[in-house]
């Protein structure tokens, strides 16, 4: 069902040779899915684990706007394409996009895409990758949004999170897993890559277990993410309990949902995130 992850838009450029190049990059265009409402997330851990998530409202028929414009990611590091080399933490690399756009991950697992010197206006987003929702958020909104940042119209970020409690089984581990993989790539263009193919892969429901660590190393070989450090990373799962302070340190802030987007520290409603037209306005509107 149409592209595969991270290939080009039709017309775009053929993917680059051997194991270590850089494929074309870019979220696969989205099949049919009917997006519903963000139910909240469970409070603080507990020792008997947290409550299911619930889900709130009816949904909508969403039209995702296809962007003309292919983001091409150029390749950046050594060969190993910043993987988890090593016993200690990953080397975090400053990715390059083409049309003068960077992508720099953080030391908390978020990352920032903005062309340099951009610093508003500031589009936060709350992702988890077990959330259903927060798949159908990516494919509506990813291409308006790598649009904007190459333009130098906003600057984003990307917050991935664990917003499920741990006894919300399997999505809880499910989600663990995936963002503790991410941590694991240092490079800033394989981050947006591997982002993609975590989305593209997603368990079909809350009830499907997915994302095993043996998979999340499979995801990552086209982006030149094979060597042992990376693969030690993802399977022993060395982010997970920074994964976890991190997420509810955002709930403690007052993330209520997933997906989740503010713009200049302000909650958008999910009127404002409804298109990807309406999320553009709504960032406009805060230049």
């Amino acid at each position: 069902m149409g592209n595969p992850p991270n290939a080009p838009w039709p017309g775009g450029p053929a993917p680059g040779p051997g194991p270590g190049a850089q494929p074309p990059y870019g979220p696969p265009p989205p099949g049919g899915w009917q997006p519903g409402p963000f139910g909240p997330p469970p409070p603080p851990r507990r020792s008997g684990g947290g409550p299911a998530l619930l889900l709130i409202g009816g949904g909508l028929v969403l039209l995702l706007v296809l962007v003309g414009v292919v983001v091409l990611v150029a390749q950046s590091g050594d060969d190993k394409g910043g993987g988890g080399g090593g016993g200690g933490d990953v080397r975090l690399q400053v990715g390059q996009i083409a049309g003068g756009a960077e992508a720099t991950p953080l030391a908390d697992g978020s990352l920032v895409m903005a062309r340099p010197g951009v610093t508003s206006p500031v589009v936060d987003i709350y992702e988890d990758f077990a959330c259903p929702h927060c798949g159908a958020f990516d494919r509506m909104h990813d291409p308006m949004l790598k649009e904007l940042a190459v333009a130098g119209r906003a600057k984003v970020v990307f917050h991935p999170m664990v917003i499920f409690g741990e006894g919300n089984q399997p999505a809880h581990d499910n989600s663990l897993r995936a963002a503790s993989a991410l941590r694991c790539v240092g490079d800033g263009a394989r981050w947006l890559s591997y982002q993609d193919a975590l989305y593209a892969r997603q368990p079909p429901s809350l009830e499907t277990r997915g994302y095993a660590t043996a998979e999340l190393v499979a995801y990552a070989r086209p982006f030149g993410l094979t060597d042992d450090g990376f693969t030690a990373c993802v399977e022993n799962q060395r982010y997970a309990e920074s994964v976890r302070t991190v997420s509810q340190g955002y709930i403690s802030s007052g993330v209520q949902a997933t997906p989740s987007v503010r713009v200049n520290g302000r909650a958008l409603s999910t009127s404002d995130t409804e298109s990807a037209d309406a999320l553009r306005r709504a960032i406009e509107a805060a230049s």
